[in-house]
């Protein structure tokens, strides 16, 4: 009975040493990806700045990501616009933030200069040449365009008779309304006219040809023919101009509003020479701190997931701008509506690097471009004046 009694308790001690052994193994043994019932899913947090529906929206279609990537959590976070790059270069010095940013064009250009980027994790090659080359530094793609904008010459249907060139246009057509008078607006005719703020690698914002077309704009303006209306979209639907450069994010309101519109891009009128400048683009980005080679597989997953056409067109339904990727035009619900003449316009934007010296110099002739317009300068002395400030700032850098 005695060794009976031993035995049993022998055995229970080998019982539990073998139960604490596997206990401790399995305390120990790092968290890995998987399938659910095996190992744990891998955590993605994306830091955002949408809003509202767009923001509601996104956080459905990132329910939808994780119910077909089981191996992965997805966490998102709302940061103001305002805050984001502080806050996301503070959380990177201290080895923390997100895995995936979504942010504006301005905010990832500041982002990859504070080191907070990684090389895109996922390569959207849907994506139109001029979104793409927005987030590309020094040829490198640091981020996926996800939607953007793109200005188009809007007209009224019902009172405006669609014209031919920019003298068919402001001679004998009413005239046009802008919000602003800025390269964004008018890049399509400036250009498309020989228009240019570099001259290899030299900045030339008083070049003859660039005289030339903000004379021309101060002619328009002084006839009337051009007006600067910082309402003009409520102006358009009102039906007290009959012309209008806008977004084709804008077309949305229009349509609410039951405004009969048309619209063609406006290097049309210039023989098609010329090339839009992208509007708002959002973009898709992966930090420089949490990109890893054990995480990258994931990320790529999500950010893959997140580029897709169907969750861009989702975001489109939720706010106005535009999906960047290419397929989505192709699709049945984008053969109408804004979508055809947008396509044509994205198609041949503007393509310039994230860091190309174009992006410091365009604020300059902005400025230019308003004091002529304002009354302020001739066009020979405001250029003349912003060549000289521009250098100085270059240089200065």
């Amino acid at each position: 009975m005695t060794s009976r009694y031993f035995s049993r308790k022998i055995i229970t001690l080998w019982g539990c040493i073998f139960a604490l052994s596997i206990l401790l193994t399995g305390c120990t043994r790092e968290p890995q990806t998987g399938q659910p019932g095996g190992p744990a899913p891998a955590v993605v947090e994306i830091w955002h700045s949408l809003q509202g529906a767009e923001a509601d929206t996104l956080e459905g279609q990132i329910r939808i990501i994780t119910e077909t990537h089981p191996e992965v959590i997805i966490k998102l976070k709302y940061v103001p616009e305002q805050n984001f790059v502080a806050f996301s270069y503070q959380a990177e010095a201290g080895g923390e933030g997100p895995e995936i940013f979504i942010a504006s064009r301005e905010i990832i250009r500041q982002l990859y200069e504070h080191g907070t980027l990684a090389k895109t994790a996922y390569i959207d090659q849907t994506a139109f040449p001029a979104a793409l080359s927005a987030f590309q530094f020094g040829g490198v793609g640091y981020a996926s365009p996800w939607l953007t904008d793109v200005p188009l010459l809007y007209f009224r249907t019902d009172t405006a008779i669609v014209p031919t060139n920019l003298d068919d246009l402001f001679l004998t057509k009413g005239g046009i309304s802008i919000a602003a008078p800025d390269t964004a607006t008018l890049s399509a005719w400036w250009n498309g006219q020989g228009g240019r703020l570099l001259n290899a690698e030299n900045p030339v914002l008083d070049d003859p040809l660039n005289v030339t077309f903000l004379k021309q704009l101060l002619t328009w303006r002084e006839a009337q023919s051009l007006r600067i209306d910082p309402s003009v979209l409520n102006t358009f639907a009102g039906g007290g101009t009959p012309f209008m450069i806008a977004g084709a994010s804008q077309a949305k309101f229009l349509t609410q509003q039951n405004v009969p519109w048309g619209c063609m891009p406006p290097f049309e009128l210039v023989g098609g020479q010329g090339h839009p400048l992208l509007g708002m683009t959002l973009g898709i980005a992966n930090s420089a701190i949490k990109t890893n080679e054990a995480m990258m597989p994931v990320i790529q997953s999500v950010e893959k997931a997140l580029l897709t056409s169907e969750v861009e067109g989702a975001m489109l339904q939720a706010g106005r701008l535009l999906p960047a990727n290419m397929g989505y035009y192709q699709r049945p619900e984008a053969q109408k509506d804004i979508f055809p003449q947008a396509n044509i316009a994205l198609a041949k934007a503007w393509a310039i690097d994230g860091n190309a010296l174009e992006w410091k110099l365009i604020p300059f002739q902005d400025a230019a471009w308003s004091n002529v317009l304002a009354g302020n300068f001739t066009p020979e002395d405001a250029l003349i004046s912003a060549q000289g400030e521009a250098i100085e700032a270059l240089a200065a850098k």
